[in-house]
This record gives C-alpha cells, sequence and structure tokens, in this order.
C-alpha cells in the first residue's frame, strides 16, 4: 500500500496495488480492511501532575506578560494624548529660564565636599593610605596629616 501511494510511476502504483489486493483476499480481507490491519493507534500519553504544573505556569507568566504589555502601551497611549494636549494649549512653548554661565574665575565647588582637616581626619580613621597620599587627596601640608594623626591617638 505504502509502494502504491508513494510511487511516481504509473504501472509501479497499478502492479503494488494489485499486489496488495491479492495479498488482501487471500486473508479474507478487502483492501480497507488490509490498509488498516497492523496499525495500532498511537498510544495517548498522559500529563504527569508535574508537566501539568510547568504548562499552567508558563500559561501564567505568559498571561502576566501579556497583561503587563497592555498595560503599559495603555499608559503610553495616555501620555502620548496628555502631551499632545499640553502641545496644543502651548504649555511646551514657555520660556524657559535662561542658564546662569558662571562668570570669569567662578570654581564649582560641592556643597558635600568636607573640609581638608575633617577630610584627613576621615582617611586617617577610616583608611590606611601613606600620610604623602592623604597629603595630597586633602591638599594638607605632610607634617600636618602627621600632627593630625598624632592627636588621633589614644591617650594612655
Amino acid at each position: 500500500m505504502a509502494l502504491a501511494a508513494g510511487s511516481s510511476y504509473d504501472g509501479e502504483r497499478e502492479a503494488a496495488l494489485a499486489a496488495a489486493r491479492r495479498l488482501a483476499e487471500r486473508h479474507g480481507m478487502s483492501l480497507s480492511e488490509a490498509a488498516r490491519w497492523g496499525r495500532e493507534p498511537d498510544p495517548v500519553r498522559e500529563e504527569t501532575p508535574f508537566e501539568r504544573m510547568r504548562r499552567e505556569r508558563a500559561a501564567a507568566r505568559a498571561q502576566a506578560f501579556r497583561e503587563s504589555e497592555r498595560q503599559a502601551e495603555e499608559d503610553r497611549a495616555r501620555f502620548r494624548v496628555a502631551w499632545d494636549d499640553a502641545v496644543r494649549r502651548g504649555l511646551d512653548c514657555e520660556d524657559k529660564r535662561p542658564r546662569r554661565e558662571p562668570g570669569p574665575g567662578f570654581v564649582w565647588r560641592s556643597r558635600r565636599r568636607l573640609e581638608p582637616v575633617q577630610h584627613a581626619t576621615v582617611l586617617l580613621n577610616e583608611t590606611r593610605l601613606p600620610f604623602s597620599e592623604i597629603a595630597e587627596i586633602t591638599g594638607l601640608d605632610r607634617y600636618d596629616v602627621v600632627g593630625l594623626k598624632l592627636k588621633l591617638r589614644a591617650a594612655v
């Protein structure tokens, strides 16, 4: 039957079909019964509880992802509408305050920066840096850093 169905030559198909009919008649079957005979249906494999749990979790993750994407798209749409409304009302066209440029000789100083003596004290207490490096970092004289270290010693 497979040869009759799969051959590309007419004569070969006819010969294979005739041989299949003879074989079926010899065993007292029709051609359709012979075609079904010997083929067992594929066994249906049941899903294990672990596989079901994995499938359900994957489906839940996919659903959560789709919901997250839908929510993000709604947020983007609301933002676009609000932005277009703001532009239409002219809110984006307001004159912005001109940025103040520093004048000549102006040096930006961080408000978080410690005074050199405090900075050296912290470095002496919390690191093992050499005196020369602490002096270089803080801008103090090396002898001032050594004096700080001596003053930080505990009295005996």
